[in-house]
Order: structure tokens, then C-alpha cells, then sequence
């Protein structure tokens, strides 16, 4: 009987500090922005997008109009997050593309600045960023 305890025992010792393992394993994040367009992400890793504030309820927003190498960075995943904690319509967010790093390489993702579907008409609205990313 006390041999059965014990397995048994020993067993659930084993199952919670794997699940407290994988709760403190995650994949590593890596953020760029425009101040800071370079990054390099292990393989398994995050590289987060940080395209700032947005207020697409407007029609404000960004565009991916080059995408990354789909051997390097797998398919993207966006998020808006409320920039003042008020999600009422109209409010801004702010605007972040999370990319799954899949392989080796180093690859180029561009964005453009869109209002309402569209490149702004005034060249002082226009925008481009441009992100260089190494994955190893």
C-alpha cells in the first residue's frame, strides 16, 4: 500500500512541476517599431510588430504590402489594443502584428500607411516602414 502512495505520489510531483514549466516557457517575443526596424528572433520565437496608434474605426491603419518570407516568418496574427483604455467607437489602439518565427533566414516586411483603404493623396501623410528581421 505504501508503495502505491508513494508512485503515486511521485507521479503528481512530476505532472506539476511539468505544468509549471510549460507556464514559465513561452515563446520568446521580439518587438521592432518604426524607432527600431531591425530585430533577430531565435527560431520558435515571436517577432512582434509595433505599427503605434491607429484609429481604424476611421479608416486609419496599416497595410502589409511586403510580406516576409514565408520560410522565416510564418503567418501573422493582428492585435488592437486600447491606447487610453476606452474602447469606445472612434477611439485610437494600438496596432501590433505578431509573426511566428519558423526557420532560419532573414527576410524584409514592409508596411504602407492607409486612410480608408487608400494612400493618402497629400505626400505629407504618406508612409512606409520597413522591417529587417534575421531569425536564427
Amino acid at each position: 500500500m505504501m508503495r502505491k502512495w508513494q508512485r503515486a505520489a511521485g507521479a503528481t510531483m512530476l505532472v506539476v512541476a511539468m505544468i509549471g514549466l510549460t507556464a514559465c516557457s513561452g515563446a520568446q517575443q521580439v518587438t521592432v517599431d518604426a524607432d527600431d526596424p531591425t530585430a533577430t528572433v531565435p527560431v520558435g520565437g515571436e517577432l512582434v510588430v509595433d505599427l503605434g496608434e491607429v484609429r481604424s474605426g476611421v479608416g486609419d491603419g496599416w497595410l502589409l504590402v511586403e510580406a516576409p518570407d514565408p520560410k522565416v516568418l510564418g503567418e501573422p496574427t493582428e492585435e488592437f489594443e486600447p491606447a487610453s483604455g476606452k474602447t469606445s467607437p472612434g477611439s485610437s489602439s494600438i496596432m501590433k502584428v505578431t509573426f511566428p518565427a519558423v526557420g532560419k533566414g532573414e527576410t524584409t516586411l514592409t508596411y504602407e500607411y492607409r486612410f480608408r483603404g487608400e494612400v493618402p493623396e497629400d505626400p505629407v501623410d504618406q508612409q512606409t516602414l520597413t522591417f529587417e528581421v534575421a531569425v536564427r
